[in-house]
């Protein structure tokens, strides 16, 4: 599986996902405008962050696996409660939690709290181990 099937794959599904709008996600390097925070409610953004391949294989030729993780930077504003934050970080962890596509699968799923992030925002991350290949 390419990198590029990785992302390709990982962004359809986030597609899917009716935890949040759409338009309040920030995807990677996104072609157009500069996505920029809703003044009001939550938001996100995804990171898909690859760790090193290794060997996993010699058929007719030798095959490797490319682990890695997705990202989920979800973002509320300060003192406006846990709960909406918690729902929709529980909501991602059940959508990807142990998916998979062709030859990638998603494992666990871990929330990270990061509380204020220093730029107006209180913040949780979601991380989802993936492997490919």
């Amino acid at each position: 599986m390419t990198y590029e099937e990785i992302r390709t794959a990982i962004t359809a599904r986030t597609g899917t996902f009716n935890g949040i709008e759409r338009a309040r996600i920030d995807y990677q390097n996104a072609i157009g405008a500069v996505f920029a925070p809703p003044l009001t409610g939550l938001w996100c953004r995804m990171t898909i962050q690859h760790a090193t391949a290794f060997f996993a294989g010699m058929a007719d030729r030798p095959h490797s696996r490319k682990p890695g993780q997705i990202v989920f930077q979800c973002f509320a504003r300060p003192r406006s409660g846990m709960k909406s934050l918690n729902d929709l970080t529980d909501a991602l962890e059940a959508h990807f939690g142990y998916w998979s596509a062709g030859d990638l699968e998603c494992m666990e799923a871990s929330q990270v709290v990061v509380g204020d992030d220093g730029n107006g925002f209180y913040q949780i991350n979601v991380n989802i181990r993936f492997r490919a290949g």
